[in-house]
């Protein structure tokens, strides 16, 4: 069972994100939650943001709730509790105010479908995490946001499922070149570099740190982002090992240092997390021309993939056959389809029953 063997690793906190819009998330946060009450540990939900809309904003179609077990936990905002109909004891408040009211612990003492509203960013939900593990519970498990990787973030949960389906493309060669590319950043890895600790200690006005074998090459501060880039591509020299670049990495900032390293080759381009990458298939290819690489300072454990094969645009796709795509396309990372209770298994018949 997938919740077990993430118990059996320590995992005491798990997100749930999709690829896209309409990819099955939501299902599989519930399919995931169901095995773990099946297990009888003590759960706690929450969501970063609004989620578990009735229907979906765009097509009209009916989108599941939340369903919650009796016992279980929520964290959810005060208006959305009132609203569900369930009864519940209240464990405590927050003080994480939310446009639906303040971010409340509570646990149901019946059972009923939800809405889910919570905090709106990581320091919120780390401090939501805290005081859940203060109360005693076994494992929190948050519903990310539609397209809010943040909840994915190293620093709040332990590891992250990755909810994958057709809506992202109906064409499957393109799906699966968007989702190797997706998981390439996603699952970037750490940094090793014996002044990686002081990388974070830096005044907010820092932009820019430089790495050389000896430590800290010097640093750049600067307003405007992107000029700061063009400056720091500017200093890159035949010692530099390492740029760590605060904010959001993207192609246009990767563009400029590149373009401003000129013949320097084999160095490292550091983001504080995946969620703080945003590049194209194209800077990826740049980069491979420098011999330079993507690292992190945070990585992010992706645990699974699930997938959806349902699709508001084009309708049913052939479930086996998307299971067996993406699972070789992501193999050895394990892949389920929950509503067939089926992995991806390499070799043999090619699947296995979730037990």
């Amino acid at each position: 069972m997938f919740v077990q063997e993430l118990l059996d690793r320590g995992v005491r906190s798990l997100s749930v994100v999709g690829m896209g819009k309409n990819t099955g998330k939501t299902f599989s946060f519930g399919q995931l939650l169901l095995e773990a009450r099946s297990l009888g540990i003590q759960v706690a939900i929450t969501t970063m943001g609004l989620d578990g809309e009735e229907r979906d904003s765009l097509f009209g179609h009916s989108k599941p709730q939340i369903m919650v077990g009796s016992g279980q936990i929520v964290a959810n905002a005060k208006t959305l509790l009132l609203e569900s109909g369930l009864d519940y004891e209240i464990l405590s408040t927050t003080g994480i105010m939310t446009p639906l009211g303040e971010v409340i612990l509570a646990r149901a003492l019946s059972a009923g479908k939800t809405r889910l509203a919570g905090p709106a960013t990581r320091d919120e939900l780390a401090l939501v995490r805290d005081q859940l593990e203060e109360i005693g519970i076994d494992l929190l498990f948050v519903d990310g946001a539609i397209d809010r990787r943040s909840s994915a973030a190293p620093m709040v949960t332990d590891t992250t499922v990755l909810a994958v389906g057709p809506e992202n493309s109906c064409d499957r060669a393109h799906l699966l070149e968007k989702l190797k590319l997706l998981l390439s950043i996603l699952t970037l890895p750490a940094l090793k570099h014996p002044s990686v600790d002081r990388l974070t200690l830096y005044a907010q006005g820092i932009k820019a740190v430089y790495l050389s074998a000896l430590g800290v090459q010097g640093v750049l501060a600067q307003h405007d982002f992107l000029q700061a880039s063009i400056e720091l591509a500017e200093h890159i020299n035949q010692e530099t090992q390492a740029i760590y670049i605060r904010g959001m990495l993207t192609d246009d900032v990767l563009g400029k240092i590149l373009a401003g390293a000129g013949g320097v080759e084999g160095f490292t381009i550091v983001a504080r997390d995946p969620t703080h990458v945003f590049v194209g298939k194209q800077s990826v290819q740049r980069l491979a021309s420098h011999q330079a690489v993507l690292k992190v300072l945070d990585p992010i454990q992706i645990s699974a993939l699930t997938v959806n094969p349902f699709s508001t645009s084009y309708g049913h796709t052939d479930p086996i056959r998307l299971l067996r795509d993406v699972g070789q396309a992501v193999f050895p990372i394990p892949c389920y389809d929950l509503g067939l209770g089926l992995r991806y298994v390499p070799g043999k018949e090619g699947f296995d029953a979730i037990s």
